[in-house]
Parts: structure tokens; C-alpha cells; sequence
């Protein structure tokens, strides 16, 4: 096969030439990436933030607590959480709530998330 024949096919097998190339020759970016651009152009970036709750509920109030409480939902800046014991109800809302509340506001910001309520489910 002649270069000048290898070029042709090569051309051919390929849809996009030009600007293409270098656009495919660059690294895709990561869901990470666009998903957040996707939603800001959709005009959901503040439902994406709210939605991180759930996702980080364990990085933030710590695997044993994780175990015994789930957020439910969040609405009008109130996270419901949902928790398996009334034991454990007693204990987060005496002696945890404060801290867990104050590390999902670090985390997600204090307009996303104003208080925490605490129920049986």
C-alpha cells in the first residue's frame, strides 16, 4: 500500500477532519466534569448541590452513624433524616445534631441546608 493510498483510506475511514483531530487528540473530561456544567446549563446546579447530601452522608457524620440514619429528603433548606432506632434518635438529637449539622453546611453550604430534623423510619 502507497502512503499516498494509506492517507486516502485513512481519510475516508474517518468522519471528522481538521479541528476534529485535535479535538480527539485532547483527553475527555469526566463525569465529574460536565455533569456540573450540564446541570448549571440546565439550570439544576442548585438540585445537583442539594443531591450531594445523600452521596456524602457517610464521608460526613462517619460509617456507625451512617448505619443507623439516612437523609431522606431536603427541602426549603430541611434535611429529613430517617433513623432506624429510637435509641439512636435519642442520640443524635441530644448529642449530634449540632455537630452533623454543622459539617453538611461546611460541606454544602449554610443556604443549602438551614436545619436538620431527626424521625423515626
Amino acid at each position: 500500500m502507497t502512503p499516498a493510498l494509506r492517507a486516502k483510506v485513512l481519510r475516508e475511514w474517518r468522519p471528522f477532519h481538521g479541528d476534529m483531530d485535535a479535538a480527539a487528540a485532547r483527553p475527555a473530561n469526566s463525569t465529574n466534569e460536565i455533569v456540573p456544567l450540564v446541570m448549571k446549563q440546565l439550570g439544576l446546579e442548585q438540585r445537583l448541590q442539594q443531591s450531594q447530601v445523600f452521596f456524602l452522608w457517610p464521608n460526613i457524620v462517619g460509617t456507625d452513624i451512617a448505619k443507623h440514619a439516612q437523609p431522606v429528603s431536603l427541602r426549603n433548606g430541611q434535611l429529613i433524616v430517617a433513623v432506624d432506632h429510637p435509641g439512636w434518635l435519642e442520640e443524635l438529637v441530644r448529642y449530634h445534631k449540632v455537630m452533623i449539622l454543622q459539617r453538611v453546611q461546611d460541606r454544602l453550604g449554610k443556604k443549602t441546608v438551614r436545619d436538620i430534623r431527626f424521625r423515626i423510619g
